[in-house]
């Protein structure tokens, strides 16, 4: 029965932890190589713009880190995922089997052969569970990839685009989910540039683009063309946050990360939620919790609340030049003017330069706990701090040990005349037995138990008193030890 409920038990812990294990989607990244252009039916000098328009439209998107992945490309991927996980369950089964229809040309005796598909229908049984196992685990892909250049690209190299037919190969060789590719060509005086994105998921180019430009609407066109593959790339139209706030030096962070100080740049930013938070010294901090809609820019304008501030100028009657702390943090020496906001608390220690120490907690200018004595007004106070020095670790050992020490010995003198009074009491019931031994049976067996009784309670006496007696030795030897171990010599020897 105990062996069933261990078991029990035992299923009970795997299946929580079954139940709290995350399946971690599939392709959490969104890969694309961005190919040179093709700039063969141009002069020389274009071939060098060539490389100037690919680093422009490489460094456009760098700073996008998403993408949204549609159902067609999220099913692709997820069949991609299940079916590469299933081929080798299903191989390994499939071999099984044929092992198992050829057995029987193997020409074995009837009970070799018996024996033999015995072990091969189990092996075929536990691959159909390992396959069944596999079918049950379908993928799940990750719907909002993070987006990034492919490792080449993020070096500075960029590969020549593949020829035709060889689009789908080029990125499983380079570990893409996309890739870029164009050309420059000449047009009567001015410049036309084509761009198209092959997906790997579409198996064929998705996006294509074409513009023509003059020379002087090159920076323009480049701009143009790089939010347009912005979108293509996002697969949805980027969020923006600005942000306009005072004081100028407010610390902007956005989701956690430093976003600038007072006003920042328009950032782009992926639909749905964000998180904008603004920190000043002296101000009152402010966070805002965001919605974003594709394409839609959140401008936010904000003048953070200064704090409510008051002056405490921490002081040691005749000691100055005491290190002063709020918490951890050194903050000069005294006399010293803190300007600390009146609705928080605060820890102030002060330490002299003898070694003395003095602390106090602060909230609204009221004293709550420590050594402290303060005078002023509401807004400028003085706080004047009293200073001891601190017992050390040894000198608390010494205490402890002094406390257990006299603990003990005043255990020891209740247990005494306990024991001497359960020792007497014993003892005469072990003389009654003694005395009466000749009487009737029965009242004999009575006083006899009672005897063995009384023996064992004067065993017990004599142990406690010695059980006392030592462990209040122990506790005198404990305490002379720790309060000598660390004495101060009387003379200090001086060393020629």
């Amino acid at each position: 029965m105990i062996f069933v409920f261990l078991s029990f038990q035992n299923d009970l812990f795997a299946f929580g932890r079954k139940q709290t294990e995350e399946i971690k989607p599939v392709n959490p990244e969104w890969v694309l190589s961005i190919t040179t252009l093709d700039t063969s039916t141009m002069s020389s000098s274009w071939q060098t713009a060539g490389d100037t328009i690919t680093k422009s439209i490489a460094s456009s998107l760098q700073d996008l880190d998403f993408r949204f992945r549609g159902q067609n490309e999220t099913t692709y991927y997820r069949d991609y995922a299940w079916t590469k996980a299933r081929i080798p369950a299903m191989d390994a089964l499939i071999k099984k089997r044929n092992e198992r229809d050829l057995l029987i040309f193997k020409g074995d005796p009837l009970w070799k052969y018996e024996k033999e598909l015995k072990i091969i229908d189990a092996a075929i049984e536990k691959l159909e569970e390992d396959l069944a196992e596999v079918d049950a685990k379908f993928p799940v892909v990750e719907e909002k990839p993070l987006f990034r250049l492919s490792e080449k690209n993020r070096n500075g190299t960029y590969l020549l685009p593949p020829k035709p037919g060889g689009e789908y190969k080029f990125c499983t060789d380079e570990k893409a989910d996309a890739f870029l590719a164009g050309s420059l060509t000449e047009y009567y005086g001015r410049i036309y540039l084509d761009l198209k994105m092959y997906t790997r998921h579409t198996n064929s180019f998705s996006y294509e683009n074409s513009v023509l430009f003059s020379l002087e609407d090159f920076e323009k066109v480049i701009d143009e063309i790089s939010n347009h593959l912005v979108v293509a790339v996002s697969d949805v139209y980027p969020s923006a946050i600005l942000v306009r706030s005072s004081p100028p030096e407010t610390m902007v962070t956005i989701d956690g990360v430093y976003a600038g100080r007072g006003e920042t740049d328009q950032l782009t930013h992926s639909p749905g939620t964000a998180e904008v938070s603004l920190q000043a010294d002296k101000y009152v901090s402010a966070t805002i919790p965001l919605e974003l809609e594709p394409g839609e820019l959140a401008e936010i304008s904000i003048d953070l609340t200064p704090l409510d501030i008051t002056t405490i100028n921490a002081e040691v009657t005749g000691k100055p030049g005491s290190s002063v702390f709020l918490g951890s943090l050194y903050m000069g020496e005294t006399p010293l003017a803190l300007e600390l906001p009146k609705t928080e608390s605060f820890h102030i220690s002060v330490e002299t330069p003898d070694g003395e120490v003095g602390s106090a907690i602060i909230r609204d200018n009221t004293l709550v706990r420590g050594r402290a004595q303060f005078t002023g007004n509401n807004d400028n106070m003085k706080a004047d701090f009293f200073t001891s020095i601190p017992i050390t670790k040894e000198e608390q050992r010494v205490e402890n040990n002094r406390k257990s020490f006299y603990s003990t010995y005043g255990a020891f003198w209740i247990i005494l005349p306990v024991a001497l009074l359960a020792h007497g009491i014993a003892g005469t019931y072990i003389t009654a037995n003694g005395a009466y031994s000749g009487i009737n049976p029965d009242t004999a067996a009575r006083l006899s138990n009672n005897a063995t009784l009384g023996n064992t309670v004067q065993i017990a006496s004599y142990g406690a008193i010695g059980a006392s007696l030592g462990l209040t030795f122990f506790q005198i030897f404990r305490y002379l030890s720790a309060s000598g171990g660390e004495s101060t010599p009387i003379v200090k020897e001086i060393k020629k």
